[in-house]
């Protein structure tokens, strides 16, 4: 191992020494055939990359139309992508510099600084800006409905909107990870209040203007106040695409004001390799600067990391893995569009790709940074060799776990983020979609067998039983999941339910003329069961319904949730929990009365317990009432 690192970095004397070891023009042939092979096999309908290195852009290229409608290609240095929550780099940047002025200190409750809102401090311990920087904030998850806008008419100011949709603090900040777009925009508004200008004023003065990116923007078309984007700017943003089964949809711009500095970024494939120019370059760029040295050099030092042998988060960057080397960036994706950027210093390289077809995108940007330094360098330092796994128990580790990173107290939380490790054989484990073989390489560790540069590191309870494992992403913890955090629990429970209730209307029917004397109190409960399971049938089916209405279109849960057919099934829950209740009261006379048999009482017993446990189930989903922003 030791004999490996010392040619690692003989390697990489040598590549530093020769300041950019490939041919541009094979750089160029390369890039091209990796991006136009993905985009004719998954349909993507544009894309924009750039790649820098030695202080200066060496490629940069736009590939198939921003526009395919009117037939205007993608062009680097023109054509304004959508990078999503790669805008954060561009906030925490921002806070960085405040930080350097001394107005603002990292470490303090951030609280003093957004005065106007009240932050959640359930836990008796404040927020600091470090907490934002690393997702440690504490709080829950929550996007649907609210965090993109298609109405521009709806896009609510900066501070208005987190007043507004504030989520709930479910542990303790500095504690697990979870990523948190509603963080970032409290960064935000930060920068604001301490600038005394506008949040979009501020990042052109101060953060995009001084490095020359003129393509730029967190200012939207449409928009009436002072956050609407130039025309000379909106004329050549491109629009986004999504495919609904074969068929190609375009849209137009979607909104992100309301919390731009999460993610309301349009810029250029060129002004993103400024952007990764001036990083490299520690704050300076093209006779700018935008930190002091020793400011960037601690923005892009480890603030924390999860494991020692997995990556971390930097000061709002995040850390990843590329083929063996530290690299520090962000990823991003919005309703249509999905981008990378990765800096990796050691190397002194920087490459971003953005797509503007969402549903074929992930297929070409996935692994793209990789692929063109694997090509280019040795294998950095940071693959693990696997360890002899002859006999090794993977039983430990195998189950399902839920991801730190979910709502708590909305409807949202019936879209449970579970993941699940499996089993591979020879000693080796399985995870992702598809599920891929990862083998041990150290103590709780492991590391995919088919990309070194993906680990997992888990960490056991307080019983020694393995309690959850931390990503390759720092960005989340997953924990070993409850019963009821189990999609196929929730919704094979429901789907029971259903047939018991089912069964139950129909047995009345078939019995309908064969029915004897019945007391009052069991006529009563006979029908308050009837009415019960007639009301979860339709709540059911309602939420079914809706469910498969978002999966037909994803966009159907940003800009149509909660749907009325959504509201209609909620009522509808409510309506079957009054009628359970009705039932419990009435189930008395049915059970101490006469006229049923033995066998009949006890069916009546039994559709009283489902229809409880189901309340109960939906309850813990937040789905008996209306728990929506």
């Amino acid at each position: 191992m030791k004999l490996r690192n010392r040619l690692v970095a003989a390697a990489l004397v040598i590549v530093a020494a020769n300041a950019w070891p490939i041919n541009q023009a094979d750089l160029a042939t390369y890039v091209d055939g990796f991006v136009e092979a993905r985009m004719s096999e998954h349909g993507v309908v544009g894309a924009t990359v750039s790649v820098v290195q030695g202080g200066r852009v060496v490629f940069a290229k736009g590939y198939g139309y921003d526009n395919l409608e009117a037939g205007r290609p993608v062009e680097a240095d023109r054509s304004l992508f959508r990078p999503g929550s790669i805008s954060k780099t561009f906030t925490w940047t921002a806070v960085m510099q405040l930080h350097e002025q001394g107005l603002l200190d990292l470490e303090a409750d951030v609280q003093q600084y957004v005065p106007d809102i009240e932050l959640p401090r359930r836990f008796g311990k404040p927020i600091t800006m470090l907490d934002l920087m690393a997702h440690k904030p504490g709080l829950e998850d929550s996007a649907l409905g609210h965090l993109f806008e298609a109405d521009a008419t709806n896009v609510l100011p900066l501070a208005d909107y987190l007043a507004s949709h504030q989520p709930q603090q479910v542990r303790a900040p500095g504690t697990l990870a979870s990523y948190s777009n509603y963080g970032s925009g409290i960064a935000g508004l930060i920068v604001a209040n301490l600038s005394g200008q506008t949040f979009e004023d501020y990042v052109e003065a101060h953060v995009t203007g001084p490095i020359g990116m003129r393509r730029s923007t967190f200012r939207e078309p449409g928009l009436a106040d002072h956050r609407a984007m130039p025309e000379a700017l909106a004329g050549d943003v491109s629009r986004g695409y999504i495919r609904i089964g074969a068929d190609l949809e375009s849209s137009d711009f979607v909104h992100i004001a309301q919390i731009a500095p999460a993610g309301g970024l349009s810029t250029t494939a060129a002004d993103m390799g400024r952007w990764m120019l001036a990083h490299l370059g520690d704050g300076a760029y093209g006779g700018g600067r935008i930190l002091r040295a020793d400011t960037a050099q601690r923005m892009h030092s480890q603030q924390y990391t999860p494991h020692p042998l997995l990556p971390g988060a930097a000061h709002g960057f995040i850390e990843t893995d590329v083929h063996g080397y530290r690299a520090y960036g962000h990823g991003g994706g919005t309703v249509h569009f999905l981008s990378d950027m990765v800096i990796i210093p050691e190397i002194d390289v920087g490459i971003f790709i953005s797509t503007n077809t969402t549903t074929a995108g992930s297929k070409l940007i996935s692994e793209f940074a990789r692929h063109v330094v694997k090509r280019y360098f040795p294998q950095g330092p940071n693959t693990l060799p696997a360890l002899d796994v002859a006999g090794f128990d993977t039983q430990p580790y195998l189950g399902n776990y839920i991801f730190s990173r979910r709502s708590h107290s909305t409807v949202e939380r019936l879209n449970l983020p579970m993941v699940q490790i499996g089993t591979a054989g020879g000693g080796r484990i399985s995870f992702g979609n598809p599920a891929r073989p990862f083998e041990a390489v150290a103590e709780h560790v492991f590391q995919s067998v088919e990309n070194p540069d993906l680990k997992l590191a888990f960490f056991a309870g307080d019983d020694g039983r393995m309690a959850g494992f931390y990503p390759p992403v720092a960005i989340m913890v997953a924990e070993r999941a409850g019963l009821l955090d189990n999609p196929q629990v929730v919704f094979g429970w429901l789907s029971f339910a259903v047939l018991v209730f089912l069964c139950v209307l129909i047995g009345a029917f078939l019995r309908r003329k064969r029915t004897g004397p019945q007391s009052a109190g069991e006529r009563r409960a006979a029908w308050a069961v009837y009415l019960t399971a007639s009301a979860w049938i339709v709540t059911v089916a309602g939420i079914g319904i809706a469910f498969a209405q978002i999966t037909a279109d994803f966009r159907n849960v940003f800009f149509d949730f909660p749907s009325q057919f959504f509201r209609a099934s909620l009522t509808a829950a409510i309506v079957a929990t009054v009628l359970t209740a009705a039932a419990v009261l009435t189930m008395r006379p049915a059970i101490a009365g006469s006229s049923w048999s033995g066998m009949r009482r006890m069916r009546h017993v039994l559709v009283v317990v489902v229809a409880l446990i189901t309340v109960y189930v939906l309850y813990r989903m937040n789905a008996i009432g209306y728990h929506y922003f």
